[in-house]
């Protein structure tokens, strides 16, 4: 790969021409739904102490963006979106892969890690029943940083890294593909004042089409639903009889501040499809959510939800899961219980347990270990694609043949990774990380942003977790099989990737406080003009898939897939995590050079 020039950024602005882009791309965030709701308000006295306050619900600010987009280089940006399909294909036959799923999560991160064991034991509950709807519905997105190799400053060849493959609540897609129109448009109107002439144009403004991608995805999974169901072809706008259709639900946190963001979801399904949908937080699903019985007329299994707005319960086709993620989502027994519950409906799952365990960063680990990409990827029979007739039926499955140039340009994505257990890369990766930690982050088994650990915080974290394995009143961790697991398999050790280093823009934060000053003179305090920048690009992609057969070997037949559209989040470089909606990035679009 030769190396890629990338431009000095951002482009030479006078004060009043970024005031009135300021302006213009306030009121255009505004008035085009780019909203988060506002913080809630600092508890008082009256407080309860058991709940924490919720943010208003009748008043928005705009959601962080980046005031001109910021540059990506072309041929980077086209390689993401090549490799989209094969990434959703992989993740897809992974999770109808039971002999991978057991050896990589249940004999090793699910035996020290509360959260995943609580997964693993809903995933072997269901396995061991037998669902009776086998389709899954994956909604994804691969995330990326530019990596330049050492070579001098700005000298040496740059690349693109994944940092991590999301398989639940890939987020941000409606939103980023409003700031995509947002610096659209700017360019239209203003040009960008002639700043950056010869790159800031609207040929190197690739149209974002994540919201499509991802609505269209959840139209997928209803529609095929209503196929099972024998209710094909019925929808809002098609002049059906049925006055009780099914809706898709939404799973979703309470007090959600980035509600806009599944929002949009909601009116492209409704808009384009003619599909319902309804919100509802996993403790709210624990009083309203129940399963049709055996022995009824109609096929168990069937998910409902009794909703106050409603004189008859709500037949369920897609539980869409914008919670679960993360152990907060779960404080009490009972949400595992409501968690288990929707897993064994026939509803279908985006993501299934299975899907949201193959999403877990120890796959992502051994999928870089020599041999297993290739394994998974050329085994002959293992993907299977629905080919669909002219007239809109499903025709015969053809095979889907990987060859090893594909195989080579995913793994040429990773970085090097390590596990943290006892075998002799395990060794390496514990001496690396006692003794070369600046190098390297300390990965969980977590999403959401906040939880990694990096550099010389890293061998702290592990001396503690070989403290607290010590005093451990049993000697032993997880499954009480008697195999000795340590704290610290939990983990995966990721290399540092080194963005290139010199690209600039200028921050927006709504009611945030910047930190530096333009040399330009003095801002509102919601800016933020960072001289070095990191911007991390994601790639949304779906799959709609079942096991081609009942023995649940990674044999895959997909039904649908799609991939495009696109995230990107930029940050200073002082900062280690790229959360939007934790505060740390703000939403961008790429510009290509």
């Amino acid at each position: 790969m030769s190396s890629t020039a990338i431009p000095s950024w951002p482009p030479s602005l006078t004060q009043s021409q970024t005031d009135s882009l300021l302006s213009a791309a306030t009121d255009y965030a505004l008035s085009h739904g780019l909203v988060y709701r506002p913080l809630p308000p600092p508890p008082t006295s009256s407080s309860s102490s058991s709940s924490s306050p919720s943010p208003p619900t009748d008043s928005v600010i705009h959601a962080p963006f980046s005031l001109v987009p910021s540059p990506i280089p072309r041929k980077l940006f086209e390689r993401a979106r090549s490799i989209q399909p094969i990434y959703d294909l992989l993740y897809s036959s992974i999770a109808t892969d039971h002999q991978f799923l057991e050896a990589v999560i249940g004999g090793s991160v699910a035996k020290v890690d509360e959260f995943q064991a609580e997964l693993w034991k809903i995933y072997q509950q269901v396995h061991d029943e037998g669902s009776e709807q086998k389709l899954h519905l994956g909604l994804f997105r691969s995330d990326y940083l530019m990596h330049q190799e050492e070579g001098g400053q700005g000298k040496g060849e740059v690349g693109l890294k994944q940092v991590e493959f999301n398989t639940i609540s890939s987020s941000f897609g409606p939103l980023c593909t409003k700031v995509n129109e947002l610096h659209r448009h700017l360019a239209l109107t203003t040009s960008f004042y002639n700043a950056g002439k010869g790159v800031l144009d609207q040929s190197n403004l690739p149209q974002n089409e994540a919201l499509r991608i991802l609505s269209d995805g959840l139209a997928a999974g209803h529609k095929a639903y209503l196929s099972q169901t024998g209710l094909q072809g019925c929808s809002i706008n098609s002049g059906a009889t049925h006055t009780h259709l099914p809706y898709v639900l939404f799973v979703v946190q309470e007090g959600e501040r980035n509600a806009f963001d599944q929002r949009f979801l909601e009116y492209e399904l409704l808009n384009r499809h003619g599909i319902r949908a309804i919100r509802l937080t996993f403790q709210e699903l624990a009083i309203r959510a129940r399963l049709s019985q055996e022995g009824s007329e109609e096929a168990s299994q069937i998910l409902y939800v009794s909703h106050p707005s409603y004189d008859e319960p709500l037949e369920i086709s897609l539980v869409y899961f914008r919670a679960g993620y993360g152990p907060g989502d779960y404080p009490t027994k009972r949400e595992w219980e409501t968690r288990l519950m929707l897993e064994r409906s026939f509803a279908i799952k985006c993501p299934t347990v299975a899907l949201q365990l193959a999403g877990a960063k120890k796959v992502q680990q051994v999928l870089s270990e020599e041999g297993i990409l290739e394994k998974l990827l050329l085994q002959a029979g293992r993907y299977k694609e629905e080919v669909v007739a002219a007239d809109g039926k499903e025709g015969q499955a053809v095979e889907r043949k990987f060859v090893e140039a594909e195989v080579e340009e995913v793994r040429e994505s990773f970085t090097d990774l390590y596990p943290m257990d006892d075998s002799q890369l395990g060794r390496k990766a514990l001496k690396l990380a006692m003794e070369s930690s600046e190098g390297f982050v300390l990965k969980p088994q977590r999403e959401g942003g906040g939880n990694n650990i990096y550099r010389q915080d890293i061998p702290v974290a592990l001396r503690k977790m070989e403290e607290q394995d010590l005093t451990s009143s049993s000697g032993k961790q997880g499954a009480g099989d008697g195999s000795e697991v340590k704290r610290r398999e939990g983990y995966i050790l990721m290399s540092l990737i080194k963005p290139p280093r010199g690209i600039g823009n200028i921050l927006i934060k709504s009611g945030g406080s910047g930190g530096q000053a333009d040399v330009q003179g003095s801002k509102p305090s919601r800016w933020i003009v960072s001289k070095d920048v990191v911007s991390e690009l994601g790639i949304y992609g779906y799959s709609l898939f079942r096991p081609e057969t009942d023995e649940k070997d990674g044999r895959v037949r997909v039904l649908k897939e799609e991939s495009g559209g696109f995230l990107l989040r930029t940050k200073g470089r002082e900062s280690d995590e790229g959360g939007v909606a934790v505060g740390f990035s703000v939403i961008d679009s790429p510009v290509l050079v």
